[in-house]
C-alpha cells in the first residue's frame, strides 16, 4: 500500500477550544495578499481542511490555522483561520494558540515574543505579545486586535419565552451579542450545546431579517458569523472585586453552529465594543470572562478610534494556550472517508 497524502500538525487548545495548526503537507500558497492566499487555499487545498478538522481525524468542535509568509511591512507572519464551514477573517483563540506553539518550538525567540510582533490576518494586522514565566513557561498571550465597533441595535428577540437583548457588533466578523441572563442561571455551570445552537439559529435569523450585514472585506461572506452569549457572573465577581465579570461562549461559523469551548476571542472584542457604546466600559478597565469549559480570558479597550467611517474602539484580549501534541496524518487510498464527515 502506498499512502496518498501526508500532513503534519501541532495541536493546541486555548481555554479548552481546540486548534490544529497545519505545519506540513501544504505548498506555499499563491497570492500577494492574505485574501488571495485564502482564495488559493479554498480553490486548491480545502480538502486538507475537511480531512484534518472533520471526523474521524478531528471532530465538530475542531478549528485550524495555516501559517503563511507575512503580507505587510514589519509583520512576522500571516495566518489563515479554518473552521468546519471554511475560513474566518480573524480568531483571537487561534492567535493565542499559534503564538504559544511557535514560542514553544523555538520559531519565536522569547525576546521578540515578549516585545510583541505583528501578525497579518485577513481582517487586518494585529499585535501579539507573549508573557513567559520561569523556565520560559508561557503565562499568557495578549492580542491588540483590529478596530471593533457596535454596529446596530439593540433589538429584542424571544428565546424560550423570554425577551433577550441583542446588539450587533463588528470585530473582524459580524457578531450578534446576546444577554442571556434570564436564561442562564448563575448556578448552571454550562448550558446544553443543543440549546445554544438553537438560540443562535433563532438570533441569527432575526438579526439578518432586520439588518443587511455586508462584510467590509471584498468577496468575504457577510451576515452574522458568530453569536456571542453572555451573562453577568456575580459569584465570579466576588473573587475579583471591582472588575466586571461575565460567563460567555460563542456559537460561530455561520449556520454551522460550532460551539466555542473558550470564553471567546473575537467575540469578546465585539462585546467590549458594545459595552463601551452603552457607557459601561472605559479605556483601561479590565473585564474577566469565563467560558463553558472553565477557561478564562481578559479583555479591555486601549483607546477609541474610527473605522469604516464610524466610531470604534481598539480592543485588547489576553488568554493562554497549551500545546497538546505533534501530529502526523496520512490518507490511505482505500479510506472511504477521504474528506471526513461531521456529526453534531
Amino acid at each position: 500500500m502506498q499512502l496518498k497524502r501526508w500532513y503534519g500538525a501541532i495541536d493546541v487548545h486555548s481555554g479548552g477550544q481546540p486548534l490544529r495548526i497545519i505545519t506540513g503537507g501544504l505548498p506555499p500558497l499563491a497570492g500577494a495578499t492574505l485574501l488571495e492566499k485564502g482564495e488559493s487555499f479554498r480553490e486548491h487545498y480545502d480538502m486538507a481542511r475537511r480531512l484534518l478538522l472533520a471526523e474521524p481525524r478531528g471532530h465538530y468542535g475542531m478549528t485550524g490555522a495555516v501559517v503563511t509568509a507575512p503580507m505587510t511591512e514589519g509583520a512576522k507572519l500571516g495566518l489563515l483561520f479554518l473552521n468546519q464551514q471554511g475560513q474566518e477573517a480573524i480568531s483571537g483563540t487561534g492567535i493565542f494558540g499559534v503564538m504559544t506553539a511557535w514560542l514553544a518550538t523555538g520559531q519565536l525567540s522569547p525576546e521578540e515574543a515578549a516585545a510583541g510582533l505583528r501578525v497579518d490576518c485577513p481582517a487586518g494586522s494585529v499585535k501579539a505579545m507573549v508573557k513567559a514565566g520561569k523556565d520560559q513557561d508561557i503565562d499568557s498571550v495578549t492580542v491588540q486586535s483590529v478596530p471593533s465597533l457596535a454596529y446596530a441595535g439593540p433589538i429584542m428577540v424571544c428565546l424560550q419565552g423570554s425577551e433577550v437583548r441583542v446588539d450587533i457588533a463588528y470585530s473582524g466578523e459580524f457578531y450578534a451579542v446576546v444577554d442571556i441572563s434570564s436564561l442562564w442561571r448563575e448556578s448552571d455551570d454550562t448550558v446544553p450545546l443543543a440549546w445554544l445552537r438553537e438560540w443562535a439559529s433563532t438570533v441569527r435569523k432575526e438579526v439578518e431579517a432586520r439588518h443587511s450585514l455586508k462584510h467590509p472585506l471584498p468577496g468575504w461572506k457577510g451576515g452574522v458569523y458568530g453569536v456571542f452569549f453572555y451573562r453577568k457572573a456575580t459569584l465570579l465577581a466576588l473573587a475579583v472585586p471591582k472588575r466586571r465579570t461575565y460567563r460567555s461562549t460563542t456559537v460561530f461559523g455561520g449556520d454551522g453552529g460550532q460551539v466555542d469551548r473558550s470564553p471567546g476571542g473575537t467575540g469578546i472584542c465585539a462585546h467590549l465594543a458594545v459595552l463601551q457604546k452603552r457607557g459601561l466600559l472605559h479605556p483601561g478597565e479590565e473585564v474577566l470572562y469565563r467560558g463553558i469549559s472553565g477557561g478564562e480570558a481578559n479583555g479591555s479597550i486601549t483607546a477609541g478610534t474610527t473605522a469604516y467611517g464610524c466610531q470604534a474602539v481598539l480592543p485588547q484580549i489576553t488568554g493562554d494556550a497549551c500545546v497538546l501534541g505533534f501530529m502526523n496524518f496520512v490518507l490511505d487510498p482505500s479510506d472511504p472517508f477521504a474528506e471526513g464527515f461531521t456529526i453534531y
